[in-house]
């Protein structure tokens, strides 16, 4: 799965984008850099069907290398009518020509081995295109998937859309309407000699829902939380003050809090952001607020990013999402039960915030793995009309080269014919010339040799 290594502070502009990396947008505030492992397109370790790729070496060999580098090139035309075609969620449509676009407009290198042009050609890497084994690779091993993987995406039979981008499952569910079905845990200690072991059975299970499918539509918290580098949790734990004052009026008018209690609440949190002097209030349990620190300046609020102490806030929140707390009036009598309430809060701002990156996070993955097979594919396409093309034109050559020599052989034979009946009609004519008459000289010569011969005898 994609991994999240950095975070956009200064614009997707100005960031150093590698190779299969692109940006995951948030929200307004937050930007993040989403990263694909090289092992997901291992283009060196398959076992590869050995006929079949002696087969397609031969086919590569036909080509020149002019035509080869035709062949690996695709216009977006091709790509886009693929995707229309093949895949009938608009949702999933919208997001590959938007992410598509968005590659032709920056040029980094996130389809790689597959390259985006300026002008939106689809095409391959150099050293790809001029090795056999890596191009069978990635058009029969990789390229085979496209099928597959749009087959096993869950689509409502409604409207056809997918469950990343079902139009009733882009929000969270509301607090306090989870499914009876959602796993529920106890608190964790906070207790940092507690085993590796102990630690992983017992952390928060909050588990992200998307609506009305079930299996594959769930997650745990902990599944996006491993996923990020130390920079992006840096960067999720920061929480802006006014964003958690929204969570908690919502909270306060959800729980129908009475005005005092409200006020105590409210009192808590701006202790908590360094608007009120904590040593004046009767009743503050210090502990409480430990592993959160405010910057009053910036009306930011830093919390622990250790994991247990991020299970330990969620778990404080869980009971919202799992169906445990329900509309009833609740109070914050002191101090510290009010700062509960806002601890609360912020566990319940915190699992919003990863549920949002968890959501955006499964949803660009599945339209890069679009975007790709569907490139991927239509290059496989392309070569293979070249390859059939040129065997055309061997063919036909070699057709032309056989009707040539039989031509050369029948007119040979055509020409030993007529030579024949030539030397036939020339001996013909040399039997049939009369003997020339005799000369009277000669008549009288012989006939005096007759008697001659007569007398003789």
């Amino acid at each position: 799965m994609a991994r999240l290594v950095a975070v956009c502070r200064d614009g997707e502009e100005e960031f150093p984008f590698e190779r299969r990396q692109i940006p995951l947008y948030i929200d307004d505030t937050l930007t993040m850099v989403m990263e694909f492992p090289d092992n997901v397109l291992n283009l060196d370790g398959h076992q590869n069907n050995g006929a079949q790729l002696k087969q397609f070496i031969q086919r590569h060999s036909m080509l020149k290398q002019q035509d080869l580098s035709i062949a690996m090139v695709v216009t977006s035309r091709e790509v886009l009518s693929a995707l229309s075609q093949l895949v009938p969620c608009v949702g999933c449509r919208r997001s590959v020509e938007r992410l598509f676009s968005q590659l032709v407009e920056s040029g980094n290198p996130a389809l790689e081995p597959l390259t985006v042009g300026p002008k939106g050609v689809l095409s391959v890497t150099r050293s790809c295109m001029t090795d056999a084994k890596k191009l069978y690779t990635l058009f029969y091993v990789h390229g085979s998937k496209l099928n597959d993987m749009i087959d096993a995406i869950p689509k409502s039979k409604k409207n056809k859309r997918c469950q990343l981008h079902s139009l009733d499952t882009h929000k969270p569910k509301p607090l306090g309407e989870g499914s009876s079905s959602s796993v529920s845990s106890e608190k964790l200690s906070t207790d940092k000699r507690s085993s590796e072991d102990h630690r992983k059975d017992s952390k928060c299970r909050i588990i992200f829902h998307y609506g009305p499918f079930q299996g594959t539509a769930r997650g745990c918290w902990m599944d996006v939380w491993e996923l990020m580098s130390q920079e992006c949790r840096d960067e999720v734990v920061l929480i802006d003050s006014s964003c958690l004052l929204e969570t908690l009026e919502t909270y306060l008018r959800k729980h129908r809090f009475c005005t005092d209690c409200k006020n105590k609440v409210l009192r808590a949190y701006n202790i908590l952001i360094g608007e009120l002097d904590c040593s004046k209030e009767k009743g503050y349990c210090a502990a409480l607020y430990e592993g959160l620190r405010c910057c009053p300046h910036e009306r930011h609020i830093h919390v622990c990013c250790e994991t247990d102490f991020i299970a330990h806030l969620l778990g404080r929140a869980e009971p919202e999402f799992a169906g445990g707390y329900e509309r009833r009036e609740r109070h914050a009598k002191t101090i510290d039960i009010a700062q509960e309430e806002v601890l609360t809060c912020l566990g319940i701002h915190l699992y919003e915030r990863l549920h949002r990156i968890w959501q955006k996070l499964r949803a660009e993955e599945q339209t890069w793995q679009m975007l790709f097979y569907l490139g991927v594919d239509a290059l496989r396409k392309s070569f293979e009309m070249t390859v059939e093309k040129v065997q055309g034109i061997s063919r036909l050559e070699q057709l032309c080269e056989e009707f040539s020599e039989e031509e050369r052989v029948r007119e040979l034979k055509q020409e030993k014919k007529r030579q024949k009946r030539k030397n036939r009609r020339k001996n013909k004519c040399v039997c049939d010339i009369p003997t020339p008459l005799q000369t009277a000289d000669e008549k009288e010569v012989s006939q005096v040799k007759v008697v001659f011969l007569k007398v003789n005898s």
